[in-house]
């Protein structure tokens, strides 16, 4: 992607400085019906009013001239200022203006306060949609309300959003922000760019930081200024961009999604409104499509012509389908899916077993199938995108056949969580189900010669034991960039949300997804301003246990990224040695503390810590541990077992709380999942 105007020295610079500085709450930068700006309410004011009342003036600031803060600029604000001149109310206190974080805001020098927001392509409901979020949050960074015009203005000072007008390769969601001559400009690619542009401005300029569900922080500064000359261009690395993590995939879409720069919703129906840009919808989800389309036989023949028709048929009935009810093929239909059950079950007649042994995997079979479905279906639906799984036993490539040049191969990633992909750290032969990195980059670099694009559909959570995070945050950094260095354009990020990490995960691979040039300390920046607003002023204490969870896994195996058990994942022994130490982490944390949401926070996150450290330390501490010994690890472990119930911690796919009742008999590992941690 090009890489934004501003040096990351100037990033980090504001990140640490002007941000950063704990600034006097309230300092706002105007004062109600003050509209020359002079910082005194006068019979000029009065003046200038009832001339852009009567139409003698086209233009004044609007937050100024709304004495009274409804929103409209009526004779009853001229009533409020006359009041006050006169002595019977004090505006400043009748209608205060309410406290910020930012003291001031200004283009090229020029208070924010007298630009109008001017929607250049009223027809996009995404560039209404995102003009409307660019006035709600600079009104709640700086305290100015700015008017939104739509088409063209004949305001003096303009913040203008507009699609491509073509002097640039933008995509669907590349956007611009230039500043020239006092106007601010923000060009995005049609779909969503002016959305992700205004996002990118409150982000990167002006403080804000998004970072899942309604959580956000606004940074405090003295003065935000846009100076002429700015430009800031960005085009996505990838085109697909979708995270199904909770709390990323629910009823915030809004939040959690839209604001993170996200493209794909596959399960985020709701993303498909146009104000959002629709995002890039597959019209049968990932697996098991041809199940559907070749309905009532046990295993489908690709071979058969029979089945090509009968496939065509039934996915073209059901195009028809959404178009009849009011889809639109490039807008909320994009992508179609054309792939093989995961349950590995295939055709085994003369013809496919023939193409079988001649390519050396299912995927022979596979594709010429997808082929003849591709050129098909795009000559009836000019715009739709084929996808097709390497999932099981087709993660093998073929030999000879070749993907065409449009179809996406989304690949199913079934590699080591424990190791970066790509640095030749796993071992031979793998985990104890026999992946490894190593067997699965072979598979899917040689995918790479069969096809021009990829998807990945990657796991980053333990989806069946929440109550056990992945060894992961160090490595998913190489991870993605790996991918996109070799033919990824999109990325199925699936996971499951306990108590612990996820969120983070799926903020920090949001903004990996986004800029697939960013380097690694940016990285680790983006996670310790994560840490630092979820768990406050101690957040360090929690990076450490980070580092101490790496460990951990680094004195183990290979790890399947979504199905070992706990200690299989983490060293039982370097939890029950470091379990004190790890505790004493989360309560300086916590100590450290300046608010009751933060102190949540800790408390949520240390019930995966507590989980493995007393499941770790049973034998010892209890079943053969002092009286003494007995009696505290009694008292932790009930503790811990009430809290996960009082909570609501979600400990498996599918079970909220400990359904069985708390027992010293068995420990944590045995009451909640029945097993030792081990296979």
């Amino acid at each position: 992607m090009q890489k934004k105007w501003i040096s990351m020295v100037l990033i980090l610079s504001l990140l640490f400085s002007a941000f950063a500085a704990a600034l006097p709450a309230g300092a706002t930068s105007f004062l109600r019906g003050d509209l020359d700006e002079n910082g005194v309410l006068n019979a000029l004011d009065a003046l200038e009013l009832v001339k852009y009342l009567a139409g003698a003036s086209d233009w004044v600031a609007l937050d100024l001239a709304d004495v009274n803060g409804d929103g409209a600029i009526t004779a009853l604000d001229n009533l409020e200022l006359k009041r006050h001149l006169a002595g019977a109310i004090d505006i400043t206190e009748t209608y205060p203006v309410p406290d910020t974080n930012v003291g001031e805001i200004t283009i090229a020098g020029e208070n924010i306060g007298n630009y109008t927001i001017v929607a250049a392509n009223p027809d996009n409901a995404n560039i209404l949609f995102a003009a409307e979020e660019l006035q709600k949050y600079v009104k709640e960074a700086c305290g100015r309300t700015l008017a939104l015009e739509q088409g063209t203005s004949h305001a003096p000072h303009q913040i203008i959003l507009c699609e491509n007008d073509g002097s640039r390769n933008l995509g669907d969601d590349g956007f611009s922000i230039t500043v020239s001559g006092g106007t601010l400009t923000i060009m995005g690619g049609a779909a969503r760019g002016a959305m992700y542009g205004v996002y990118e401005l409150l982000e990167e300029y002006i403080g804000y930081r998004f970072l899942g569900y309604d959580d956000k922080v606004l940074y405090t500064a003295t003065q935000v200024d846009l100076p002429n000359g700015m430009r800031d261009e960005q085009v996505p690395t990838v085109r697909y961009r979708c995270i199904t993590i909770d709390p990323y995939a629910n009823d915030y879409t809004y939040s959690s999604v839209i604001k993170r720069k996200l493209s794909g919703c596959t399960s985020q129906p709701s993303m498909l409104r146009p104000e959002y840009g629709y995002g890039i919808q597959r019209v049968f989800l990932n697996a098991h499509s041809l199940d559907y389309f070749i309905p009532d036989v046990e295993v489908p023949c690709l071979s058969s012509e029979d089945s090509y028709e009968t496939c065509l048929s039934n996915m073209k009935a059901l195009l028809d389908e959404r178009i009849a009810a009011g889809g639109v093929v490039g807008k909320d239909i994009t992508e179609i899916s054309c792939a093989y059950s995961a349950e590995g079950r295939f055709c085994t007649c003369a013809e496919c077993s023939a193409i079988y042994q001649e390519e050396g995997s299912q995927a022979g079979v596979l594709v010429p199938f997808v082929n003849r479905m591709d050129e098909a279906l795009r000559a009836a639906y000019p715009g739709i995108r084929v996808i097709t799984n390497a999932y099981g036993d087709v993660r093998i490539p073929p030999q000879n056949v070749v993907l065409n040049e449009e179809v996406v191969l989304l690949y199913c990633w079934n590699g080591c969580a424990n190791h970066p992909i790509g640095s030749g750290e796993c071992e031979e032969g793998g985990n104890s189900l026999g992946y490894s990195n190593t067997q699965e980059e072979a598979y899917y670099l040689g995918w790479t010669e069969h096809c021009s694009q990829t998807y990945i559909w990657y796991y980053p959570t333990n989806i069946y034991y929440l109550l056990c995070p992945q060894p992961n945050l160090m490595n998913l950094y190489n991870d993605f960039v790996w991918f996109m260095e070799h033919k990824a354009v999109g990325f199925y990020v699936v996971g499951t949300a306990g108590s612990s990490f996820e969120g983070l995960d799926a903020y920090l691979i949001s903004e990996l997804i986004w800029d697939g040039g960013m380097v690694e300390e940016e990285y680790i920046c983006h996670m310790e301003e994560y840490l630092e607003a979820y768990y406050g002023p101690g957040w360090s204490y929690i990076y450490t246990y980070i580092e101490m969870l790496t460990q951990a896994g680094d004195e183990m195996g290979c790890v399947l990224n979504d199905y070992e058990y706990p200690f299989d994942i983490y060293s039982k022994t370097y939890f029950a040695e470091h379990f004190d130490e790890m505790i004493a982490l989360f309560d300086a944390a916590a100590a450290a503390c300046e608010t009751d949401w933060e102190r949540e926070n800790i408390r949520r996150l240390s019930a995966h810590m507590l989980f493995l450290g007393y499941s770790a330390t049973y034998e010892e501490r209890y079943v053969n541990g002092t009286a003494d010994q007995r009696a505290a690890y009694a008292e932790g472990y009930q503790a811990w077992y009430d809290m996960v119930n009082e909570l609501g911690i979600r400990v498996t796919y599918t079970q909220t709380g400990i359904e069985k009742a708390f027992s010293l008999a068995v420990s944590p590992m045995q009451l909640v999942y029945e097993i030792d941690g081990q296979r």
